[in-house]
């Protein structure tokens, strides 16, 4: 996030723009919030303010958990400005950063989770990590150059959500560091959680420290002041990684009258409507059905048949409508034409712990080919498969020895390829 359209003019008007975006935005966005841990009020215990070894302890984080927070690296170029500005979340943890021209850099902190009172290691059950406003901005100085922000988040592991079919941030992955790196250089002003193409979430388990990364990379001739933000709070994607909770299931088929979509729901879901949405280029949806769900003790199964098929690919998700009006979506199916030689390729569960399966439809008898590959391109996992015409379901083999990270299953029928994202837990 920037701090204003220029920086001299920004000067001029921090103050009052900071605290009418407070009031009238952030503040309705922050009762909002739920975050599993509160980063606000730290106090310096050692070190110099704002420098490489300042220790910061926070108190009552969570119920019986307090942490310190050190920054234990600045690259040269940056200046730590405030550890938690004011603008945006209280309860996040905002660095407001300013970058010298050329300079690629960030400020590193070391997070350690305590028990209340004390200075002993408190191991929490789950941590989730979003950074939000991962923007940037596209010719900043006016001659061309631009801003882009990022961020690096280390849990010792676990797994990231974002958006797939987002194109904002790039998305890698070193060890058990997990990166986004703004690639759009489009500016959202302020802290929140508005833009979900710019934010991605990290999560791991038994976890009692982490390091965490916010950096910018300034291409430009001049020195930019950029607001960040952490938030440690879950967050789930329109076009996520992982599957939205209470969908047991979601599959389609290609038939004679049409594409069949089923899902099942989990008993007590919640949910009282899915609308069933569709598209041709995978980004924009409309809706082609509703369907009501009344409250339930017992697993719900439904379906619907898309009459209207067309030539070339199409994709189908669900827009799941709970109680309190909160919206969710389902991840999104794609159909190809009946010339294709498999349909409906799945993967299941895609957040792995010991296995999984794979789910599609076959026109004929036709030989497969399974390749689990990691994101460096790495070839894990190699399978032959015989698929039979209809529905076939074949077990995953190899998971069992993935470390914890993010992976893709690639299908290859004849000249065909298809690939699902799972990430091994």
């Amino acid at each position: 996030m920037k701090t204003g359209f220029m920086n001299k003019i920004f000067t001029l008007f921090k103050e009052k723009w900071l605290f009418g975006f407070a009031l009238f935005f952030i503040l309705p966005l922050t009762s909002l919030a739920q975050p599993d841990y509160d980063f606000r009020n730290g106090t310096l215990i050692s070190g110099v303010n704002l420098q490489v070894g300042a220790k910061y302890r926070f108190n009552n984080v969570k119920s019986g958990v307090d942490a310190f927070v050190t920054i234990t690296f600045i690259t040269p170029g940056v200046t730590v400005s405030e550890l938690d500005g004011n603008s945006g979340y209280p309860e996040a943890l905002q660095p407001t950063l300013i970058s010298a021209p050329g300079t690629n850099g960030y400020l590193e902190m070391n997070f350690e989770f305590l028990y209340a009172g004390t200075n002993t290691p408190f191991i929490q059950t789950k941590v989730p990590v979003t950074p939000i406003d991962v923007d940037g901005y596209n010719n900043f100085d006016g001659l061309g150059n631009s801003v882009y922000e990022f961020d690096e988040i280390d849990l010792g592991g676990g797994y990231i959500n974002y958006n797939l079919l987002g194109n904002e941030l790039m998305m890698s992955q070193s060890g058990n560091t997990f990166r986004g790196y703004n690639t759009a250089g489009i500016d959202y002003p302020g802290r929140d959680t508005s833009a979900k193409q710019v934010m991605f979430t990290v999560v791991n388990f038994n976890v009692t420290s982490c390091i965490i990364r916010v950096g910018v990379d300034n291409q430009t001739t001049v020195s930019t002041t950029r607001l960040r933000s952490v938030y440690f709070k879950e967050f789930w994607y329109a076009n996520g990684l992982l599957p939205t909770a209470g969908l047991l299931s979601f599959s389609a088929i290609q038939k004679t009258n049409g594409n069949e979509l089923n899902w099942e729901l989990a008993a007590d879901c919640g949910f009282t409507g899915i609308t069933i949405e569709k598209s041709n280029d995978g980004k924009k949806f409309t809706s082609i059905d509703h369907k009501s769900i009344p409250a339930s003790s017992q697993k719900i199964k439904q379906n619907y048949t898309d009459a209207i098929q067309a030539e070339g690919i199409v994709y189908y998700r669900l827009k799941l409508h709970n109680a309190n009006g909160k919206i969710r979506y389902s991840d999104i199916l794609i159909m190809k034409s009946k010339s294709s030689a498999v349909q409906g390729f799945k993967v299941y569960p895609n957040l792995v712990e010991s296995g999984a399966t794979i789910s599609l439809s076959a026109n004929k008898n036709e030989n497969a080919e399974l390749t689990i590959v990691d994101f460096s391109g790495r070839i894990m996992s190699r399978q032959q498969t015989r698929l039979s015409p209809g529905n076939n379901s074949v077990q995953l083999n190899d998971t069992d020895r993935l470390i914890a990270g993010n992976y893709l299953v690639v299908l290859t029928v004849g000249n065909e390829k298809m690939t699902q994202k799972i990430i091994k837990r």
